[in-house]
């Protein structure tokens, strides 16, 4: 969102703006409705008031000041660039869209419209779109790499391999510091055989950033590319020295492990029967049984405003999928959350005995919840896919096929199946677990896991969390 200004001459906005600055959004947010009950169209308060509502996880306030915002000013940019970048934030990418449209007709030189633009388009699937608005982008602003960084993604998508290069190339001029343009530049070039290269550049994010983890998950994965197993588990070790949970790094070396032929300690870190565990609930209180608790956690999925067709940056594949359901309006997800907190203590009580293993290891003290939906039909499945933000992960069943039970193992969860973007030539261990309605399978977030493909009539819905560390 756009940054508050350096001051203002009235003083009431003058403290407001001040609290914003420091983060203190609640106080913040006091003195901007104190300002517009004497001002209700002052534009650049609708705008901070807004940011300072959704920050304050007051939703309703963002919507309507940003709402008005952008329609009493339908000339200037600022307002409905925000109200886009707030619904991006609510995982609505269709209003996102429809407002960064507004934004970018309005203000063609206002860069942070024009790139909040291609990034909706690009996760929408629309890259040939999207590329376009990195062009304006990059016509409003020369210098923004993120610009030619975003276009050289979609390149790369799309295997045009050479121009994407020299898209990444011309980031990294400008930016020489963005460890993510150096992944990209390296990967591309991996992609391209140019392997070498791809070392080189993938040190150079390292370099750049040493804690960004997807340089050495990167550098680690063009290493074993090139039969260098043990160079790739020691770049993976350097990193984890530092951060010993970093679920990508630890998913890259597990490769490399099963590469090198070192079993046991791979078993150490991915013991699949030991720590993918499979836990059957209970109805949580203010639910008569099982089924009403699914069927409206099943109600609240279909009908919530963030499910929409799968973004192409993400595993599902032929389904939709939701933003966070656990913010705003929980509805039964609160329950859901009480359920989520016992289950990780009944996890950790099972593996408790696993004093070396990451997982048990590296138990946070604090931890925030992120929890998403996927809707699986037709003949929707999941990608092989870790989730790289989280310590421990889980998924839930509220509702499945019937094909799901028929003997098969149609849309089932497989876990240890690394991902197509990973390359690798030893077969790696997997293990099958069946769905049923009221199973939670939980498991480390560094775990590769799939959705078996399947085709049906019926609907398959998943609740999927991450529990990330505070």
């Amino acid at each position: 969102m756009v940054a508050p200004p350096p001051s203002a001459p009235d003083r009431t906005l003058a403290e407001a703006i001040e609290h914003h600055k420091a983060g203190h959004f609640e106080k913040a947010l006091k003195g901007y409705r104190r300002f517009l009950k004497r001002n209700p169209t002052h534009l650049d308060t609708l705008i901070l008031g807004g940011q300072a509502a959704h920050f304050a996880g007051q939703q309703q306030d963002a919507l309507r000041w940003l709402k008005r915002a952008s329609e009493k000013y339908p000339s200037d940019p600022r307002g409905s660039y925000n109200l886009g970048v707030l619904y991006q934030s609510m995982g609505n990418s269709e209003k996102a869209l429809e407002a960064f449209r507004l934004a970018s007709r309005m203000g063609p030189d206002f860069a942070p419209a024009q790139y909040n633009m291609a990034i909706t388009l690009f996760e929408l699937g629309r890259g040939d779109e999207a590329i376009e608005y990195f062009d304006r982008t990059i016509s409003a602003d020369g210098n923004h790499a993120e610009a030619y960084a975003g276009t050289a993604f979609i390149l790369r998508e799309q295997q045009n391999y050479q121009q994407a290069i020299e898209a990444y190339r011309q980031a990294v001029q400008i930016m020489p510091e963005n460890a993510k343009a150096w992944v990209g530049l390296g990967t591309t070039l991996q992609e391209n055989n140019q392997l070498e290269e791809a070392i080189d550049a993938h040190r150079n994010a390292r370099a750049a950033d040493p804690d960004y983890p997807d340089a050495t998950s990167n550098l680690c994965d063009t290493l074993v590319q090139m039969k260098q197993s043990d160079d790739a588990i020691a770049a993976c070790n350097e990193y984890l020295v530092r951060y010993p949970g970093d679920a990508g790094v630890l998913a890259a070396k597990s490769i490399a492990l099963n590469e090198a032929g070192k079993t046991d300690e791979l078993k150490v870190l991915v013991d699949l029967d030991r720590f993918v565990l499979p836990m059957k609930q209970q109805a949580p209180s203010g639910f008569p049984d099982i089924d009403s608790f699914n069927k409206a956690l099943g109600r609240h999925v279909i009908r919530h405003p963030s499910l929409v067709t799968s973004p192409s940056s993400h595993s599902t594949r032929m389904g939709k999928q939701t933003g966070s359901i656990n913010i705003g309006s929980k509805g039964p997800i609160a329950a859901f959350e009480n359920l989520i907190a016992r289950s990780i203590d009944a996890y950790m009580d099972s593996v408790a005995g696993e004093v070396e293993h990451p997982t048990v290891a590296h138990r946070p003290k604090n931890y925030s919840l992120s929890v998403w939906a996927t809707v699986l039909e037709g003949e929707g499945y999941q990608a092989p896919h870790i989730h790289p933000s989280g310590w421990l992960s889980g998924v839930y069943y509220p509702q499945l096929p019937k094909v799901v039970d028929d003997g098969g193992t149609d849309g089932w969860i497989e876990f240890g199946q690394p991902g197509p973007e990973y390359h690798f030539s030893a077969e790696p261990t997997l293990r099958l677990v069946q769905p049923e309605p009221g199973l939670l399978v939980m498991f480390p977030s560094y775990m590769f896991h799939r959705t078996i493909p399947f085709k049906s009539e019926e609907t398959r819905i998943s609740i999927a969390f991450d529990v990330l560390p505070a």
